[in-house]
C-alpha cells in the first residue's frame, strides 16, 4: 500500500529546485541515502535515528557514520544526532567523522525544568564534559580525535 502523502526522494528534488538556500536532510542511516541526498544537491545530512523512536531495529548512527563519511564526507556536510547524553557522546561522533553534533533534547529538558538559565547550564555542562574528556584523552580539540 502506497501512502500518497509519504515524503520521498522526488519531494526532496522538488524542494531543492524551489529552495535556493541551504538544505539539510535529517534521518539518513545508509550510504545509499547519503549518496542520493548529495546527488540531489543537498548541502548537508544528519545521520540520525531520531532518538531511536521511529524504528527500534534501525542501525545506530555510530554504526553507519564511518561508512557514510567515507562515501560522501568530502562532498557534503555531515552532522550526527541520536543518543547524545554527555560530552563524551559528542566526541564519539566527532571521532567517527561528524563535523557537528546535534544535542537533541538536552537543552530542551533544561528549558522545561527551569527556563533559559537551566538550558544555558545544560550547554555549559556539555562543554565542561567535552573539555574534561579531551583532557583525559590527551587532546586539545575534538578534531584531534578524528583518524
Amino acid at each position: 500500500m502506497k501512502l500518497e502523502n509519504q515524503l520521498n526522494w522526488y519531494d526532496v528534488r522538488q524542494l531543492r529546485q524551489w529552495w535556493k538556500g541551504e538544505l539539510v536532510i535529517k534521518g539518513i542511516l545508509s550510504v545509499e541515502d547519503a549518496r542520493k541526498s548529495r546527488e540531489i544537491g543537498t548541502d548537508g545530512i544528519v545521520v540520525s535515528a531520531h532518538g531511536g523512536r521511529n524504528i527500534d531495529c534501525a542501525p545506530t548512527p555510530a554504526k553507519v557514520l564511518p561508512g557514510i563519511v567515507d562515501a560522501v564526507g568530502q562532498k557534503i556536510e555531515i552532522l550526527a544526532d541520536s543518543g547524545v547524553m554527555r560530552g563524551s557522546d559528542v566526541l564519539k561522533y566527532v571521532s567517527l567523522g561528524a563535523k557537528s553534533v546535534m544535542l537533541g533534547r538536552l537543552p530542551l529538558w533544561g528549558l522545561a525544568s527551569a527556563g533559559e538559565p537551566r538550558a544555558d547550564a545544560v550547554l555549559e555542562m556539555m562543554r565542561t564534559e567535552i573539555d574534561i574528556t579531551l583532557a583525559m584523552l590527551g587532546a586539545q580539540t575534538p578534531r584531534e580525535l578524528q583518524s
